[in-house]
């Protein structure tokens, strides 16, 4: 069986795609008669948009590292206007593809690169191909490049299959009657599927798959939980890692699914997951070590929700024990766990980046949420981490239920105290999801649901989230809307204030802010001189 595996854009083009790599590398393992291909059409496409954007040649070479000196934050930070142009540009196309499923018709710039997508797909001669979307912002992207293939292969066309993170936020019902030209859909983890559609499997035999028959909407039993003492490495060299918008190879590492925490009222990200599971250790340090020898990897960063503090003292010290000198970029929580002596530990290990899971200033919300920490200690553990030498980034969500303005000045407070100890800042506003706690009592939290968001509309269908749209209702009983844009805006009003935290949206994505980072293990990070007051 011939495979072809995709990622479509639109995503960061740092990004350098796991999903992909470590599906190739389970097939190889389990189907070795197989043949599979791994294309990363989303770089492809950055790549296409950059030239054709006036001066963007320029960036391309200064991301790479052949221009300027990319590990100079101010330098990053003045490519900031072609980074903007490319990302218009790639909206645009995104726009393209959804007015392309609205009404059948493409732009010059969408119908010459799906062109070429499916020309660079179909020379693998696949007979089927698997797409993977991590993003809702692929879906558009996906949906066309199927269409594209039906098109252009005509009555030989492969079979399209859509899987990936994303599919657990969709109503999979809906993109299988809005889109004829995929012919499946898998859901929750991926591996066995891919393995048993290369293995040949009748469609009612692949795990997780949901498909169309003559009579009607098929649901497969979802696939077991896999060991992941099972799962080979990935394996990245079936990707192009000199292409990357990054001077050195930023390679994404795994060495848990699903959250440890499982608790945060608001969340749906283990929708995805069987489960929390972690990787043996030594599988784990072995993977890295690969990476570090074999493709001169010095820049990684975890793909798992969050380590706890015990797991990343054990990799820690492997990384040391092993001698490998690396820069690694983690997600966090700022528990009373991470006390000072871990934070140094790990520092001395290479972690030069923490993305802690802050969420909020208000103590109030913080146990609304059910998140687990304390606000006093998110301000020292964030301290102890800068003085460790670790570059802080406090992802924030404006807006959470039942919010008011003296919750969002104790946040701006809090912002405030830790200024000083912050390298940037993820901003986001609340989303209301199916499924979570909030929706399940929405009336209790003062929430009135009043629709689902869109992903795409195609062949006159929609094609549903597990977005809810909703309102907030206020002290008067009327319905207002939700808060987390306004507590965004007036944040954003405050910057002045706070000075030059950059915004995640002013780099392409955390993985490159990786390194930026201080060169240097245990020397606290230099502070910027804060602005003065308006």
């Amino acid at each position: 069986m011939r495979a072809a595996l995709v990622f479509p854009p639109s995503a960061s083009p740092t990004y350098v795609p796991l999903g992909i790599a470590s599906l190739a590398a389970y097939v190889r393992q389990m189907v070795p008669a197989a043949t599979v291909d791994a294309l990363d059409l989303n770089l492809a496409t950055w790549h296409e948009v950059a030239k054709g954007t006036p001066g963007a040649g320029a960036l391309v070479d200064f991301v790479q590292g052949r221009l300027g000196d990319f590990y100079d934050a101010e330098q990053a930070l003045g490519y900031g206007g072609l980074w903007a142009a490319l990302r218009s540009r790639m909206r645009a196309l995104v726009g393209d593809a959804r007015r392309y499923l609205e009404t059948g018709e493409a732009s010059r710039d969408l119908d010459a690169l799906l062109t070429a997508h499916t020309a660079r797909i179909l020379a693998t001669d696949p007979e089927w191909v698997g797409i993977s979307v991590m993003f809702l912002e692929q879906v558009p992207f996906a949906a066309a490049l199927a269409v594209a293939l039906k098109r252009s292969a005509g009555a030989s066309a492969p079979d399209v299959v859509l899987g990936g993170a994303a599919m657990s936020a969709l109503h999979v019902e809906d993109l299988l009657a809005a889109c004829p030209s995929v012919d499946g859909v898998v859901c929750g983890e991926g591996e066995a599927a891919v393995a048993a559609l290369c293995s040949g499997a009748p469609r009612e035999q692949v795990p997780g798959l949901v498909f169309r028959s003559a009579a009607g909407l098929v649901r497969n039993g979802s696939p077991q939980t896999l060991s992941l003492k099972l799962l080979p490495a990935p394996d990245f060299s079936v990707l192009p890692l000199p292409e990357y918008f990054s001077p050195a190879p930023v390679l994404p590492v795994l060495f848990s699914r699903g959250c440890a925490w499982r608790r945060c009222r608001f969340c749906t990200h283990n929708s995805s997951f069987g489960g929390h599971r972690k990787r043996p250790l030594a599988a784990f340090v072995a993977e890295v070590e690969d990476l570090y020898t074999r493709l001169g990897v010095r820049h990684i960063y975890s793909a798992d929700e969050y380590i706890p503090a015990a797991d990343l003292d054990t990799i820690a010290a492997a990384f040391r024990e092993h001698g490998l000198d690396l820069a690694f970029h983690v997600l966090a929580r700022p528990t009373e766990e991470c006390t000072p002596e871990r934070l140094a530990r790990w520092s001395a290990a290479g972690c030069r980046w923490i993305g802690w899971g802050v969420e909020s200033g208000s103590q109030r919300l913080l146990d609304l949420i059910n998140k687990g920490t304390n606000a006093a200690t998110i301000e020292r553990v964030i301290h102890a981490s800068a003085e460790a030498g670790i570059s802080n980034l406090p992802m924030m969500i404006f807006g959470l239920p039942t919010s008011t303005d003296t919750d969002l000045h104790e946040t701006f407070r809090f912002l405030d105290r830790i200024y000083d100890d912050i390298d940037a800042l993820g901003v986001s506003s609340y989303v209301l999801s199916e499924g979570t706690h909030f929706a399940r009592n929405a009336a209790k939290y003062g929430l009135a649901v009043c629709g689902v968001q869109e992903a795409i509309r195609a062949n006159g269908r929609v094609v549903r989230t597990h977005r809810l749209k909703f309102r907030e209702v206020a002290a008067d009983g009327s319905l207002r809307p939700p808060r987390g844009p306004v507590e965004v805006a007036a944040w954003q009003a405050r910057r002045p204030w706070l000075g030059p935290v950059p915004l995640l949206e002013q780099i392409p994505c955390e993985h490159c802010l990786l390194h930026l980072a201080p060169p240097h293990a245990g020397v606290p990070r230099p502070r910027r001189p804060r602005p003065k007051a308006a």
